[in-house]
């Protein structure tokens, strides 16, 4: 407890999932959250449960699209809280009508590739644009990207999505290495699959027991798997710690793509 004690932060995309418990995490640990969402009556609610809890928190509707609203999600902070130390930049555009207009490479919808490298990559680029001149006064900050698996390979649907984490593993990098000698540190989570209401709304139990046979543990990805490298990435544990991608994701990427087939026929006793 108290890792986070005397700490600001500020998270986007914090009206459900990953976002939430993170949230939750850094005010459980002492932080200040200023919990940001588009959809702002529910960031209120995850504000409030929050401060029933015996934290100090802050709803307010951000759309991560808009320069603008991330302008004053910056000056909030500050303004509410006296500092910004946290900046977790966690939204990400998952409209259905979008999701579905990037399903097929041969019908490749440029309109949806805008819309989501807008709000998955520049919504954090310029959120730490603003937050970066409050973080370098005070000579620290920690500022963190959500990444995804799905940024270190290819694919065949989603065709945007992607792209645009890999974009973040770019920008998290460059930052680290623009201003890590200032005492700003940026790092990346790269979570695997992680059972939240997004994921459940394009998944079924079918994919998810697929899923978890190419993980090496017994369960998939809860979102307060990420919050807790969310919150470790937040403290000053992680002093040494800049320019990483962290991937949290059961064990994915540790085996080759064989291992689940070799697995199976050694269990079928061939």
């Amino acid at each position: 407890m108290n890792r986070l004690q005397g700490k600001v932060a500020a998270v986007t995309g914090a009206a459900s999932g990953i976002g939430r418990e993170s949230a939750r995490r850094f005010a459980a640990e002492g932080a200040k959250v200023l919990v940001t969402d588009l959809r702002g009556e529910r960031a209120e609610d995850v504000a409030r449960e929050i401060r029933d809890s015996g934290g100090q928190a802050l709803g307010l509707k951000v759309d991560a699209g808009a320069e603008d609203d991330l302008k004053a999600m910056i000056d909030t902070a500050v303004g509410e809280f006296g500092s910004i130390d946290i900046l977790f930049n966690n939204a990400l555009n998952n409209n259905p009508d979008t999701i579905a207009r990037d399903l097929d490479f041969l019908n490749f919808d440029p309109e949806v590739f805008h819309i989501n490298m807008q709000v998955n990559v520049l919504g954090g680029v310029l959120a730490t644009k603003y937050a970066l001149p409050h973080m370098l006064k005070q000579g620290s900050g920690s500022i963190i990207f959500t990444s995804s698996t799905s940024s270190l390979g290819g694919e065949v649907t989603a065709f945007t999505y992607g792209a645009t984490k890999a974009a973040v593993n770019w920008y998290v990098q460059t930052i680290a290495t623009n201003y890590g000698k200032q005492g700003i540190r940026c790092n990346g989570i790269v979570p695997g699959v992680i059972v939240t209401e997004s994921q459940q709304a394009w998944s079924n139990p079918e994919m998810d027991a697929a899923f978890l046979e190419i993980q090496n543990v017994p369960r998939l990805g809860k979102p307060e798997d990420i919050a807790n490298m969310a919150v470790f990435l937040g403290s000053d544990e992680a002093e040494y710690c800049n320019g990483c991608l962290y991937q949290v994701n059961g064990g994915m990427t540790a085996s080759t793509p064989m291992v689940p087939v070799v697995r199976k026929f050694l269990e079928d006793g061939q």
